[in-house]
């Protein structure tokens, strides 16, 4: 028996995924979902992301027949997530799933493009009708419907999420793991970096049309509305001209910008915060921050010279096997190249969309709930948990001033309560005996993004913070933290950015940044995929960045060995 130890302990537990001592006794170790949860969440967030997460990595890993885990499953300990992976242990059942494993990677192989365009029509086809059902003039009855509709099909959202993921992801291990043996190299080499970037997708396809949308402003000589005015009156500022309004509203203008793209929000995980689409504010600071740099884009600028760099990457690789394997190995390494856009793609579809969609519903619901005097606002129905908003939304007769006002209380003290135990378990001591335990279950959506390696601290360096390499550079700048997810409008041209991690819609500040030191993430998460891009170099796992360093200090990173070094205290 494991010690249920006191840090351990959830304070209160109101639904089923709550962490309890079974949990805790049921599996070897359970890791901090340190990428997502940290801030920790709201309540209902939380229930989504247990109760939805869980469902799809389980789901997934048994249809396609991951061979050594069968998947993932997900506790909450007050606002935040842990996962342990589910192994599978019996050898010959490892030896069918590896069959029926490799027999589904098939198509992603052949044709990957067919694979994935089919994922996104079936989730655009449900977002569009979600999108046009009219949430506030619908009758009561409707929009339960409605609500249990956008709620349920994100059980969906999942399944396809992590049957996406563990696809892509065990093709890009594969490779990993070839080009380890013949090549010497792993997914921190520079030179394997050089070889998975170069590549476009459709966050940065919406971050060029923004970027467009700046250029524009300047071409309409409305550049100074936006300097003197304060990003949330913008919009408002420019309805008073002509040229104002023409940037608005023309074809291709901000608003139409928005209806397409709008559904980014500050933090994907999240309910809480608003999607562009309910408050443009994000976009604009982004826009100003553009006006500020000037210049053009930057990705582009860099590209013909990356795009050259992963060619010869690609021949230095492949030439380093026997040629009789680089046929099947050119077309695995094409999909393994695949990886990152899919990363970045599925943020877009995925995550922003249908979180997005999850808030306008609840919050509807919070509206009506709130001008029956049941809540104080809108907002507080992100304290509630599906059963009880949909028990009230009709009948609109339960006072639940009571439970938000205890819930937000709860999750007021608890969102202080930090850092959270990264390991929790019987192999809570031992991060060596929790490594090998992970490692063992070959999930590699927990290994290339979720919990990463743990960086190994590289005394020659005589760095100050040590973590991995997740794009080659070096780079000296002030520090900016980014905590909470709203100061990153507040990023100035030349700064390293520091956080615990990032989100897909910090993306468009990425051409102002010199480098990017994070807590935590690995060679596929957000940060490393676009600061490649970027041509920016990125440090990860670097544990305590955000409690030892200041906004203003100097640094200076190496993305290609994972070290920060502090040159001046302010």
């Amino acid at each position: 028996m494991v010690e249920w130890r006191l840090d351990w302990r959830p304070r209160k537990a109101n639904h089923l995924l709550v962490m309890t001592e079974e949990d805790l006794q049921a599996y070897p170790c359970w890791y901090l979902d340190s990428a997502h949860s940290i801030p920790p969440w709201t309540p209902l967030f939380a229930w989504s992301w247990t109760h939805h997460q869980r469902y799809g990595d389980l789901w997934a890993a048994e249809t396609i027949g991951l061979p050594r885990c069968r998947g993932t499953d997900w506790r909450e300990i007050d606002g935040c997530a842990y996962m342990s992976p589910v192994l599978v242990t019996d050898e010959q059942e490892i030896k069918q799933r590896e069959a029926r494993f490799k027999e589904h990677l098939r198509p992603f192989l052949e044709n990957y493009e067919q694979v994935w365009s089919g994922v996104i029509k079936e989730l655009t086809t449900q977002f569009d009708r979600f999108k046009a059902f009219d949430v506030d003039n619908c009758p009561s009855q409707k929009l339960l419907d409605h609500f249990n509709k956008v709620f349920h099909f994100n059980y969906r959202v999942w399944a396809l999420h992590s049957w996406m993921m563990y696809s892509v992801y065990g093709l890009y291990t594969l490779f990993e793991d070839l080009c380890r043996e013949q090549v010497g190299i792993d997914d921190t080499s520079p030179l394997w970096h050089r070889l998975i970037r170069g590549f476009d997708n459709k966050q940065f396809e919406v971050d060029r049309q923004l970027w467009r949308l700046y250029e524009h402003a300047i071409e309409l000589d409305i550049g100074t509305v936006f300097r003197v005015t304060p990003d949330s009156e913008v919009v408002w500022a420019l309805e008073e001209s002509e040229a104002g309004k023409k940037w608005l509203d023309e074809p291709g203008g901000f608003r139409e910008f928005l209806n397409e793209h709008g559904w980014r929000m500050p933090r994907m995980m999240e309910f809480n915060c608003k999607a562009w689409i309910e408050d443009p504010t994000p976009a604009i600071s982004f826009i100003k921050q553009y006006m500020i740099k000037g210049g053009v884009f930057g990705m582009d600028v860099k590209r013909p010279e990356i795009v050259k760099e992963r060619e010869e990457a690609e021949r230095e690789i492949l030439s380093r096997f026997p040629e009789t394997q680089r046929g099947w190995l050119t077309m695995l390494m094409k999909i393994v190249q695949k990886a990152g856009s899919f990363s970045e793609e599925h943020d877009y579809y995925f995550e922003h969309t249908s979180h997005s969609l999850m808030r306008r519903a609840g919050l509807a619901c919070g509206r009506r709930m709130a001008v029956k005097g049941l809540a104080d606002g809108p907002e507080d129905f992100v304290y509630l948990l599906p059963e009880e908003i949909e028990k009230n939304i009709i009948s609109l007769s339960l006072d639940y001033h009571r439970l938000i006002s205890e819930r937000k209380e709860y999750y007021q003290e608890y969102s202080q309560r930090l850092p959270r135990p990264a390991l929790i378990g019987k192999l809570a001591d031992d991060p060596r005996k929790a490594r090998e335990h992970m490692l063992a279950s070959r999930d590699n959506v927990m290994m290339k993004i979720t919990v990463g390696v743990a960086a190994r601290v590289k005394a020659e360096l005589k760095a100050d913070l040590y973590g991995n390499p997740g794009a080659p550079g070096i780079a000296e700048g002030p520090v900016r933290l980014v905590a909470p997810e709203t100061d990153i409008t507040t990023i100035k041209p030349g700064e390293i950015l520091v956080a615990a991690t990032t989100y897909s819609s910090w993306t468009p500040v990425f051409p102002m940044l010199k480098g990017i030191v994070l807590d935590s993430g690995a060679s596929l998460s957000h940060a490393a995929i676009v600061g490649r891009e970027y041509n920016i170099p990125v440090v990860l796992q670097a544990g305590e960045a955000t409690r030892k360093l200041r906004n203003g200090q100097r640094i200076r990173i190496d993305g290609t060995k994972g070290a920060v070094w502090i040159l001046q205290s302010d």
